[in-house]
């Protein structure tokens, strides 16, 4: 340990009794808030819009629904009214069949008279046997027939037909309890009979002409494939659901706007917490003086990595170094100066390690370096780089003053070690035997310090600011002393340094 003399004048001292400057407390920063408002904005839209939407898409299904029970309704109206016109025309087709006028122009074939029998019931048409000899039947209609016979022979048939055209569905359509709007066609192989239009189906949507419907379709019997439909305009489902949605979507806006506000109002205060926890999680990890791991980290980290090192079959290297000679420095130039020794030291180490490596303070003015993934050569000359490197570094105290310090360090591979514990106490041993061979050396040492193959290059520590460093390699000649049988035990950390 040495000190120079000071190379600046000295600092003025700061009346005790004069007010110090209060803290500011810390505000929040706009990209900070604007992050939260953003958060806020998409955890908070994705369940208002997904339930607004729900919500919107279950009115419609239960308007949908509701127009599917109305037209069944139309249907089975439109229906039974078809099956009354058809039992009129049997019940015609019966009352001329027993007819004698009938029957005798039958039996004689008489066609004139059938003729004029035929002009006076409209609809209605007479075979001699199965020859229709008088009146026509419509392409499309329902047919009911009675037939003739004499002795078990067929001598005629007297056949009425219920016409379906437009006029029949536009009739069926007006006379049925239905709502404002709704349409009853009657179609046959995909046209509308009587105008031709074609009709596109798609499971309950039916296009006809421009218009798109909701609709249902039933069968008429004895029609020769003619259907019936019941539709109703999409739009008109629209336009009655429309007034319950835009209930949903001003239900919808004033929850994200309601949102929006609370996390303007408590966009601070949240961030201040999150602030609070985050300091706690490092204060929890972190020395607050050089910044390095504290020893409750650093035990658990060094028990994950031999675990790790046992699961996996990789090697795992220790490293312990005290400063030497520290107690005079606090003792010569005060526990600010011992402070700033500590600062430079931990700012040295944990820019010499590796990402994968931890770097962290022990205990009072000892560290440890755990170095995955490392054998006894990668370990011995990181030590042997941060020893050139602190050797040769000048810290600048608060007073002006510059000191260089310097420290031992003991270095120890996991091999055949049982535990963790053992793997502190192989280094420690190693640190007590720098400490007893002279001090500022790494043990054990290495003749040469060769590097093992394979071994993955480390970067090489980084100055610190306001530090002149120059790197001297020191070769490491006096022989170890014999190992004492009891480990130093750490010291503790003192939060005066």
């Amino acid at each position: 340990m040495s000190s120079a003399a000071p190379t600046a004048p000295e600092k003025p001292v700061q009346d005790p009794a004069a007010p110090r400057p209060r803290r500011s407390r810390p505000t929040v920063t706009r990209r900070a808030g604007l992050q939260l408002l953003l958060g806020v904005l998409v955890v908070g839209a994705i369940p208002i819009v997904s339930t607004a939407r729900i919500l919107q898409a279950n009115a419609l299904r239960n308007e949908q629904a509701h127009t599917d029970e109305a037209l069944r309704g139309e249907l089975q109206n439109a229906l039974r009214e078809l099956s009354g016109q058809a039992d009129d025309a049997a019940a015609r087709a019966d009352d001329l069949a027993r007819s004698p006028v009938v029957q005798r122009a039958l039996v004689a074939g008489h066609r004139g008279r059938l003729r004029h029998l035929a002009a006076a019931n409209p609809g209605t048409s007479f075979f001699v046997r199965s020859t229709r000899v008088a009146g026509t039947a419509p392409a499309s209609a329902m047919e009911r027939s009675v037939w003739l016979t004499d002795g078990g022979e067929r001598i005629g048939k007297v056949s009425t037909t219920v016409p379906l055209n437009q006029q029949l569905a536009a009739r069926l359509t007006r006379d049925a309890p239905r709502a404002r709007g709704d349409r009853l066609v009657l179609t046959r192989g995909g046209r509308v009979l009587g105008s031709g239009s074609k009709v596109d189906t798609d499971g309950h949507t039916l296009r006809l002409g421009a218009v798109d419907y909701r609709g249902l379709l039933a069968v008429v019997p004895d029609a020769a494939g003619v259907r019936l439909l019941a539709l109703r305009s999409e739009r008109t489902i629209k336009a009655t659901v429309a007034p319950y949605q835009r209930r949903i979507r001003y239900a919808a806006m004033g929850s994200f706007a309601l949102l929006l506000l609370v996390a303007l109002l408590f966009a601070g205060p949240i961030l201040r917490l999150f602030g609070e926890f985050r300091r706690v999680a490092t204060q929890a990890s972190t020395d607050s003086l050089t910044g390095l791991a504290n020893r409750r980290m650093f035990d658990e980290e060094l028990a994950l990595e031999w675990r790790r090192a046992d699961r996996v079959g990789t090697s795992l290297a220790l490293v312990l170094l005290d400063l030497d000679d520290f107690k005079r420095v606090n003792d010569d130039h005060g526990h600010q100066a011992g402070d700033a020794v500590l600062r430079a030291v931990g700012e040295v180490l944990g820019s010499g390690v590796r990402q994968v490596d931890l770097a962290g303070r022990y205990g009072g003015e000892e560290f440890g370096l755990i170095l995955p993934e490392t054998d006894l050569a990668g370990a011995h000359g990181l030590a042997e780089r941060l020893r050139e490197t602190l050797e040769n570094a000048a810290t600048e105290l608060p007073s002006g003053e510059t000191l260089t310090t310097t420290a031992s360090f003991g270095v120890a591979v996991k091999g055949e070690l049982g535990t963790a514990d053992d793997l502190v106490a192989a280094a420690d041993e190693k640190l007590y035997a720098a400490k007893r061979a002279g001090k500022n050396r790494v043990m054990p040492g290495l003749a040469g310090r060769p590097r093992a193959d394979g071994k993955p290059e480390r970067r090489k520590p980084k100055p610190a600011s306001k530090r002149a460093v120059t790197v001297e390699t020191a070769t490491v000649t006096k022989p170890a002393p014999k190992r004492e049988t009891q480990p130093r035990k750490p010291k503790p950390l003192e939060g005066e340094i």
